[in-house]
């Protein structure tokens, strides 16, 4: 029992280290993947804040210069290079060295420079054609910048850094996501592609508003905790209760069993007294015959009656021992001749005609157990074969070795059989089935549980095959590793 106990509570406490574990790791994913979303939205914002910038730069170089200047770049779009004046006004487009130019357009910068913008789109390359351009004619101012984006971003803006890679980025991407534990991100948007610059900007990420959002998945998330620890709590309380009315009802069992030796002993004692008292009277008087069968029925009633007291008692303090656990004695002991030595004592039964036959099949006589427990068990068996069959007894005991280094010992019997229903159910303590058609034969209903524990103790195992009106076979299988 204390056994069972232990494994539940460590059951118990597994499972809620389980679930906590559980719940802790779907929060901390669910924290992730909404400071992720947010990263996404700060990454958009910091985008949409770069292209506000250089769009109020490039209308304050309209309003001051009419200066064009001449590009040349390759587009994917065409075969040939595409030769375009670009001006803060306007894209006037040169084709067939005719230039198409906008109402409004000044001079025209004598500067070319050719650039391969293949590897993007068109739009995308006129874009970075203008942004070229305007970075060309002003000249860029850091503090101005950082005015600039915090005034879009506001507190959520950290810093920003211009960055000259080796290779053109064209689209905005996550350099450095935010984390549980670090609420900071680093995002870097294309500034100016066409000269391999980038601003990387450096942004917070607040967690009252992701807070805010999980309000209601964490006080769920809280409660299902909390409840799992009060049941926990109210688990092992119960638990403990039961454990001590266990042990009270242990006390209680083994202070019956020695209050009740003593006078059953003092009993069959009188008896043996009283019967040698008989013995010398009736001698004494014979013509006194009918009056001597009368009380010779009454003494051999009662020592039978006190014998099974005894053995009940005895039964009684086994069950109550190996439910304790106490440790096995393993020897290694002659179950050849113990399970002669049981035939034998069985074939002696003053009540009923008991034929007890054995089978053995083993090549060695040894065998590995606790000797006096499991003869115990054998013997219970072949005493529950003799209960339950009718006034001639056939018990057919055999022994024999298994393939996995185990002994199988089955005591068979033609008796009044168990039902399938019942099969399971009478490996239970006290357990007696309704089913029997003398309710007055004596017993207890802890034989056959007592057969389970011990087989349990050694690691063994137990089968049962029984048909109404036919008989039961019953075998135990015990290992024999060393």
């Amino acid at each position: 029992m204390n056994r069972r106990i232990k494994q539940v509570w460590l059951l118990a406490i597994l499972s809620s280290f389980l679930l906590i574990g559980l719940q802790t790791y779907w929060l901390y994913n669910s924290v992730t993947y909404s400071m992720g979303e947010m990263g996404k939205k700060n990454a958009e914002k910091a985008e949409q804040a770069i292209i506000a910038y250089l769009t109020n730069i490039g209308a304050a170089v309209k309003e001051k210069s009419h200066i064009g200047y001449v590009v040349s770049a390759y587009f994917s779009d065409f075969k040939g290079p595409c030769t375009t004046v670009c001006s803060p006004l306007d894209t006037d487009t040169i084709i067939g060295g005719v230039v198409c130019r906008k109402p409004g357009f000044g001079n025209v910068m004598e500067k070319r420079d050719t650039f391969d913008l293949r590897e993007t789109d068109s739009n995308n390359s006129f874009d970075c054609l203008n942004t070229y351009i305007t970075y060309q004619l002003t000249r860029f101012d850091k503090a101005h910048f950082d005015r600039f984006i915090s005034k879009k971003l506001g507190n959520n803006f950290i810093g920003a850094e211009m960055k000259t890679g080796k290779h053109r980025l064209w689209q905005t991407r996550i350099v450095e996501p935010p984390t549980l534990f670090h609420h900071e991100m680093l995002v870097e948007v294309p500034f100016n592609p066409i000269q391999y610059q980038s601003m990387q900007m450096r942004m917070q990420v607040p967690m009252l508003p992701i807070l805010k959002g999980m309000m209601w998945q964490m006080i769920g998330s809280l409660l299902v905790t909390i409840m799992l620890l009060l049941s926990i709590a109210y688990l092992i309380k119960v638990m403990l209760l039961q454990k001590k009315v266990d042990k009270m009802r242990s006390d209680f069992v083994h202070t019956m069993i020695h209050e009740l030796k003593r006078p059953v002993q003092t009993l069959k004692m009188c008896v043996s007294v009283f019967s040698a008292q008989k013995i010398n009277t009736e001698k004494a008087d014979s013509e006194r015959t009918d009056e001597k069968d009368e009380n010779a029925l009454i003494m051999e009633t009662v020592r039978e009656e006190s014998d099974n007291l005894t053995a009940y008692l005895a039964k009684l303090r086994e069950v109550i021992r190996a439910e304790e656990h106490i440790p096995l004695q393993i020897t290694s002991f002659d179950i050849h001749a113990a399970l002669l030595n049981l035939a034998a004592f069985y074939r002696k039964n003053w009540q009923k005609e008991v034929n007890v036959s054995l089978d053995y099949q083993r090549t060695s006589d040894r065998m590995m157990g606790d000797r006096d427990l499991l003869l115990n068990v054998v013997s219970n068996l072949m005493e529950n074969s003799v209960k339950y069959s009718g006034d001639i007894v056939n018990i057919h005991v055999a022994c024999r070795d298994t393939e996995k280094e185990e002994v199988m010992i089955s005591v068979s019997d033609n008796g009044i059989g168990i039902s399938s229903d019942e099969q399971q159910r009478v490996w239970t303590k006290f357990y007696r089935s309704n089913a029997y058609p003398d309710m007055m034969q004596p017993g207890i209903g802890l034989g056959l549980s007592f057969v389970d524990m011990i087989v349990k103790a050694h690691g063994g195992r137990k089968m049962m095959q029984s048909e109404v009106g036919k008989g039961t076979r019953i075998s135990i299988i015990i290992p024999q590793h060393s």
